[in-house]
């Protein structure tokens, strides 16, 4: 690879980080979405590295001869060729454009499941099963369903929810399917599921987004002791596009 090329590249993979930040949005199938602005200045760091250097190239290309380079009868001013597999990162983007982390991931990753989110610092606010569905983040509802589970059953038994999120199936010999939502703390490198076993209705094909409206089922027996995975008894399903941000 010559330097030319190397400079070259550089360009291309600031294009490609600025056109998956600002143009498609997609860095958020890889990033939280408050890493915008420093992906945005990563990228044109790397445009006016890679333009500085292809503007000195072109300027030095009048005497370039360089007998110092070339006396020994190598060239000096190229790189391994391996360097040419630093250009995959920049025709994934451009070409295959990897989605966000789904089912398969998140079966993976079933060992690695988040630990249920604490309640706010004033607490959760108090609900009704008289009202309609309320919409609920992921994390807020396994939340609220192991303060219950391990407290006053009452806090949420009955009340009807509604979870969003892409379709998985059920750990091995369990019934129903699950709703789940990936938690990121930086990136999807560290990405874990939280999952939710949905029962009472046909499974949608698995990796489509849906938006489930259920009942809470309360672990009982020995399960009121342990962690488990919440169920809700699914009152309708209906697909929805994916969000705009896929994770919590």
């Amino acid at each position: 690879m010559t330097k030319a090329a190397q400079n070259l590249l550089l360009v291309f993979l600031g294009v490609a980080v600025l056109w998956i930040t600002l143009g498609s949005g997609e860095y958020v199938n890889y990033v939280r979405p408050g890493f915008r602005y420093p992906l945005v200045a990563a990228a044109v760091a790397l445009l006016a590295l890679g333009g500085a250097g292809m503007r000195r190239e072109w300027r030095d290309a009048g005497d370039h001869a360089g007998h110092a380079d070339h006396a020994d009868g190598h060239d000096h001013s190229r790189g391994p060729k391996v360097a040419w597999l630093l250009g995959l990162p920049v025709l994934a983007i451009f070409v295959i454009a990897p989605p966000a982390l789904g089912s398969f991931t998140a079966a993976r990753n079933a060992d690695r499941t988040a630990q249920p989110p604490a309640p706010p610092d004033n607490g959760f606010r108090p609900l009704s099963a008289a009202g309609g569905p309320v919409e609920m983040s992921m994390s807020e509802f396994l939340g609220r369903a192991h303060e219950a589970q391990t407290g006053d059953l009452a806090k949420l038994a009955g009340v009807p929810v509604r979870l969003t999120g892409f379709v998985g199936p059920a750990g091995e010999g369990q019934a129903g399917w699950q709703i789940i939502r990936m938690k990121v703390a930086c990136c999807a490198g560290d990405a874990v599921p939280f999952p939710v076993r949905v029962r009472g209705l046909p499974q949608p094909p698995a990796d489509s987004w849906v938006r489930v409206v259920g009942v809470w089922e309360p672990p009982t027996g020995a399960q009121r002791n342990r962690t488990v995975i919440h169920t809700l008894r699914a009152r309708s399903v209906q697909k929805v596009e994916k969000p705009g941000n896929p994770y919590e």
